[in-house]
């Protein structure tokens, strides 16, 4: 079965998508937890470590950051080259996605974003790579 090189690129780049948007989703939602086990060691006595603004800010901040880096990382490891649409559709579109649905996991460790969301993402992200033909050799 013979792949076009649009079909390979597409496909490198939702396997890319999947594992960014993986990777970040965990970051973000590691906010509302570590906010969680900050109000557990107040209540116990302890010194505050973060407070729920700075847990919340430091999960976004850390999530908007990880999207682009493993975006372009993963095609560059794909050995796909003219990746930066890519990257710049992907990491708009996860502050979009993210912007979007914030309040479904602010306040509830280990919840999800909307699959639907996560699903739109994923797709135009990996078709955001089809303007670029790759460099044929």
């Amino acid at each position: 079965m013979d792949v076009s090189p649009f079909g390979r690129r597409v496909g490198k780049a939702l396997i890319v998508t999947v594992i960014a948007t993986a990777i970040s989703h965990l970051l973000l939602s590691d906010g509302p937890s570590l906010s969680l086990w900050s109000q557990a060691s107040e209540n116990m006595g302890e010194a505050v470590a973060f407070s729920d603004d700075q847990a919340f800010t430091m999960a976004v901040l850390n999530t908007m950051i990880a999207m682009p880096v493993v975006l372009w990382a993963g095609m560059r490891l794909l050995q796909e080259r003219r990746v930066y649409p890519m990257v710049l559709v992907g990491t708009l579109g996860w502050f979009a996605t993210v912007g979007n649905g914030i309040d479904s996991i602010d306040d509830h460790p280990g919840a999800l974003l909307s699959l639907g969301a996560l699903a739109a993402f994923a797709a135009v992200t990996a078709l955001s790579s089809l303007p670029h033909e790759p460099r044929r050799t």
